[in-house]
């Protein structure tokens, strides 16, 4: 059974089944688990199951609702998962009553309330809050706070590039680097780069050594030097002399055993060279950048897979009326579009694009129970039948509302809900009118016939903040007048 143990606080060890009700946390006497903290609002956060996943969401409060140190609005919740509210910590578990005891029990010596020892030792991270009280002696390490702060970079939501940016500035920052640079490695060999920082003057020569960056690809191995022109190891590098090359810290980002980047730093002031110590952190970080790299490459092939099974699904759904073949994809390529004019997280990007491949999902559904049914009856039924269908697979909730609002309007008059925008999420505005636009040029004309695309945009325009969302529709025209809404070019 699905429960929640407080770990921290004045309700420590108390225990909290997840049912049919969501539990409420808050400093609020009504709320289910009371946390009397200045930090946490009167109505902080609710927890609840939908079938047999179990779910946390916070509720706009003031400070935040974290799930292992990450910062969320709703997330859905594994055994074992922390959620800190305030300073209280909850433990989210989940125990199939068939399993446990599967592996056998662990017995801890001694009182959990013994005294310890004050030869106990404890590592003080900077910016973070200890959950309880210090054990012993905090010691304090730069390089552990600042791999933990790289580690909740990599683990957080986000564009993976974006990530990766932001931890090539904290190194730069942390080391003392004048530049610094994440480089791939193209199929011919070349290094791409694909983050840089310039933390001198804007303008500055870019003093990349080939010799190092080649020495580091081909050993494996990690390399600082503190002057390379002093180097035996490259006193014959033209280009160290020339670029005056002084001090490098260079290591390989590994895929497996073949180096897949190389993480470059450098420091060309006279009265700052790199150290060991230095070298140490960026060994560790490009460690965490080579996991952090194959799972976002392991995500990409999932999403690259579950795509085309999609437009497969698609494709079959469409072949049943000539009149809407390609549709969908269109949809889904506006909607895309759409969404990265309107800077959507790239996550949110995949899965509008997603929710505008299935948004007509339904019709099979209700073609299926229905053969006989009209135009008419399907596109009536075929809502309702989409968000049935979808609500049944896992982990498919962020996408539902493209599927399940992809025909209201903006002031009321859509159907089946008549949503008004205000209650409507941002994706679902995007799908309104990226499927609006496609009908509308696919089949808006006098007898079905096509339209000018340059036309609907206009027309579209017009009943933006009445018909559509304002934002979408100016999302739309910059992506018409670009040529991004077409791939670039105008039609």
């Amino acid at each position: 059974m699905a429960h929640i143990v407080v770990k921290t606080g004045p309700n420590k060890g108390k225990r909290f089944e997840i049912g049919d009700a969501p539990i409420t946390v808050g400093r609020d006497e009504s709320q289910v688990i009371q946390i009397l903290d200045q930090g946490v609002s009167r109505g902080h956060a609710e927890i609840f199951r939908l079938g047999e996943m179990c779910f946390v969401r916070d509720l706009n409060s003031t400070n935040g609702t974290y799930v292992n140190d990450v910062k969320v609005s709703e997330e859905s919740l594994k055994a074992g998962d922390e959620l800190l509210i305030g300073t209280t910590v909850l433990a989210f578990m989940d125990e199939n009553p068939a399993q446990a005891g599967a592996g056998g029990t662990v017995e801890f010596e001694g009182d959990e309330g013994a005294k310890i020892e004050t030869t106990t030792v404890e590592l003080k991270v900077e910016g973070q809050a200890a959950a309880g009280k210090v054990l012993g002696q905090e010691v304090r390490s730069r390089n552990i706070t600042l791999t933990n702060q790289v580690g909740r970079i990599l683990r957080g939501p986000g564009d993976f590039r974006a990530m990766t940016e932001k931890t090539l500035e904290l190194l730069a920052g942390a080391v003392g680097a004048s530049q610094a640079y994440l480089f791939g490695i193209g199929e011919d060999g070349t290094f791409v780069p694909r983050a840089v920082v310039e933390v001198e003057e804007s303008g500055a020569e870019k003093k990349v050594s080939r010799t190092i960056a080649n020495r580091v690809r081909q050993a494996g191995m990690p390399l600082l030097t503190s002057d390379a022109t002093l180097d035996g190891r490259f006193s014959l590098s033209e280009s160290i002399i020339l670029k005056r090359i002084k001090s490098v810290i260079c290591v390989p980002v590994m895929a497996g055993e073949r180096v897949e980047g190389l993480l470059y730093f450098h420091s060309s002031k006279v009265d700052h060279t790199l150290t060991v110590e230095d070298l140490e952190l960026v060994t560790s970080v490009a460690l965490q950048l080579s996991l952090a790299a194959a799972q976002a490459g392991g995500m990409e092939r999932l999403r690259k897979g579950l795509m085309g099974t999609v437009r497969a699904l698609v494709d079959a759904i469409e072949a049943a009326d000539p009149r809407e073949q390609g549709h969908a994809r269109r949809t889904a390529e506006y909607a895309a579009v759409l969404a990265a004019q309107m800077d959507f997280p790239e996550e949110d990007v995949f899965r509008t694009r997603l929710a505008g491949l299935l948004h007509d999902v339904g019709k099979l559904t209700v073609r299926q129970a229905d053969p006989r049914a009209t135009p008419e009856e399907v596109r009536a039924r075929h809502v309702e039948a989409g968000e049935r269908l979808l609500t049944s697979i896992e982990d498919f909730e962020k996408v539902l509302p493209g599927i399940r609002y992809h025909h209201e309007r903006a002031d009321g008059s859509g159907f089946p809900y008549r949503v008004r925008n205000a209650e409507l999420p941002p994706m679902a505005r995007v799908i309104i009118v990226a499927n609006a636009f496609d009908n509308a040029c696919s089949g808006g004309g006098t007898g079905g016939a096509a339209r000018s695309p340059r036309d609907v945009v206009k027309e579209m325009a017009q009943l933006g903040g009445k018909e559509f969302d304002d934002d979408v529709i100016r999302a739309l025209v910059l992506c018409h007048r670009n040529g991004s809404l077409y791939g670039g070019a105008r039609p």
